[in-house]
């Protein structure tokens, strides 16, 4: 059985008012364990603990958000969903230069969720980018040299908007993603993508230390690099 998007908003209206408690600390030890706080994920070690990984991606498709759920405890669920499953997807075919040395990494519907199947575009395009917190971006990780840096704790529904600020202002910070200068700025080609979910000028200027923009500055877009970083 497959999840069509229509299918998933029968889910979210569920008959239930409250929210399930999800219980983050065996993802949590997991990411400490494999991931290093700057980012680093050691897919080696992952490898070596795969049962550990299948039980945690397992856990998240048994719950279904619903109704009652915020949209932090949505936001957050999510994210994790997201990022443990494509976690999972790298070790399932490990040792490889790229995700896209898989078949339809992002679109194909291999993703366990409830009794059926689903993609990670669903998850991001369909569901996440639908809470329009652009944020969210910088929060979800792909895995290349280029991705936005996975967090070594999992997301928590309870300091998730303060994480994504954070998630937002370190991927906007970093001059290997973004070279920000009012003469000219050569940005991530996440904000080319994305350039729908928000103002792309008043968005970096929020975040920025490094520089600041204008409307009259021009923006040029980095080439992403697909490349899965090496220890």
């Amino acid at each position: 059985m497959k999840y069509n998007f229509s299918l998933l908003l029968i889910l979210f209206i569920s008959i239930s008012s409250y929210s399930q408690t999800i219980d983050l600390t065996r993802y949590n030890n997991f990411l400490k364990k494999h991931v290093s706080k700057k980012g680093e994920v050691d897919y080696d070690k992952i490898l070596d603990d795969i049962k550990e990984l299948n039980d945690i991606t397992r856990s998240f498709a048994k719950i279904s958000p619903n109704a009652g759920w915020t949209k932090s405890e949505l936001k957050s669920y999510w994210i994790n969903f997201y990022n443990a499953n494509i976690l999972k997807l790298i070790a399932e075919n490990y040792p490889i230069k790229s995700i896209n040395y898989i078949n339809e990494p992002f679109k194909t519907e291999s993703i366990d969720f409830a009794d059926g199947k689903i993609s990670l575009d669903l998850v991001e395009h369909k569901i996440l980018r639908k809470l329009d917190d652009p944020r969210i971006h910088f929060a979800l990780f792909s895995t290349a040299t280029s991705s936005p840096m996975l967090k070594n704790t999992a997301y928590n529904a309870k300091s998730i908007e303060y994480e994504l600020g954070v998630a937002a202002s370190d991927f906007i910070n970093d001059p290997t993603k973004n070279k920000i200068n009012m003469k000219g700025s050569q940005l991530s080609k996440l904000f080319e993508w994305y350039k729908d979910d928000f103002d792309v000028r008043v968005f970096i200027n929020k975040h920025s230390n490094q520089g600041k923009m204008n409307n009259e500055t021009p923006i040029t877009y980095l080439e992403y690099d697909w490349t899965i970083p090496r220890n």
